[in-house]
C-alpha cells in the first residue's frame, strides 16, 4: 500500500502542492503556492509547466488554481522534472 501524501509538503520553508496531469494538458505539472492567497477564495498562486519550463519552446506560466483533483495527481515534489524543481526553487528564493 502506498504511503497517503501529506496534505501539503514544504520546500524550503514554503508549503506547496505539487499535481501531475498525466500529459492531458501542454502545462502537465501544477506547483500550487499554498502561502500565497488571491484576493479569491480559496485560489493560490501557481507555476504551471511543462518538463522543460526554460527552454524557447516550453511552458512555464503564473496563475491562480484552487487545489484539487481538476490539477491531476497529487506527487512528491522530487519527483518532478529537474526544471521544474528549479523553476519552483526559484521561485520560492524570490
Amino acid at each position: 500500500m502506498k504511503p497517503r501524501l501529506p496534505r501539503h509538503e514544504k520546500v524550503n520553508g514554503h508549503p506547496i502542492a505539487c499535481y501531475n496531469d498525466g500529459g492531458k494538458s501542454a502545462d502537465r505539472y501544477t506547483v500550487v503556492y499554498l502561502d500565497c492567497p488571491e484576493r479569491l477564495p480559496d485560489h493560490y498562486q501557481c507555476l504551471g509547466m511543462n518538463d522543460e519550463p526554460f527552454h524557447p519552446q516550453g511552458i512555464g506560466m503564473h496563475s491562480t488554481a484552487m487545489v484539487g483533483r481538476h490539477l491531476g495527481k497529487r506527487i512528491p515534489f522530487a519527483t518532478l522534472p529537474n526544471d521544474c524543481r528549479k523553476a519552483v526553487l526559484q521561485d520560492l528564493a524570490s
